[in-house]
């Protein structure tokens, strides 16, 4: 029986703890109520002006875009009508590529003209690939004057 008081007097005790803080409580003091109030229009103001700085930023950016993009028109207009001119006009003709007096060399450029490579065009010739590759350096060689 002894080990039941104890546990019922904590009870006893809670219970009327609870009733006091009970009546304690009240609303919220008017002055904390003014102080919720104030950071809440402040909070408020600060919003719309970040709303407004980045509707700001977003507007210069839209009309950055724009600008990009009549910009590309132009460009694509001046294209065409450079495309049109060109094609308009003939294609000049390429100088005469001059013909190597060699005619082995002759051989290896024609070969090299018909897309053969040079290890095929030494077995069509007879030639080394370092020949090959050496007769095609001479062609990328410009004219002596």
């Amino acid at each position: 029986m002894d080990n039941l008081l104890l546990p019922a007097g904590v009870i006893a005790a809670g219970i009327g703890l609870l009733w006091a803080l009970r009546g304690r409580t009240s609303a919220p003091r008017p002055d904390a109520s003014d102080a919720v109030r104030r950071d809440l229009v402040r909070l408020s103001e600060e919003l719309k002006s970040a709303v407004r700085d980045q509707v700001d930023r977003l507007d210069r950016e839209v009309k950055r875009l724009q600008q990009a993009v009549a910009d590309a028109e132009r460009a694509r207009l001046a294209l065409e009508e450079a495309s049109r001119n060109a094609a308009s006009k003939p294609a000049p003709t390429p100088p005469a590529a001059k013909t190597p007096s060699n005619p082995l060399h002759a051989r290896v450029f024609e070969l090299r003209d018909a897309g053969k490579e040079p290890a095929d065009i030494g077995v069509e010739t007879g030639l080394e690939v370092g020949e090959v590759d050496l007769i095609l350096g001479l062609r990328r060689m410009p004219p002596r004057a």
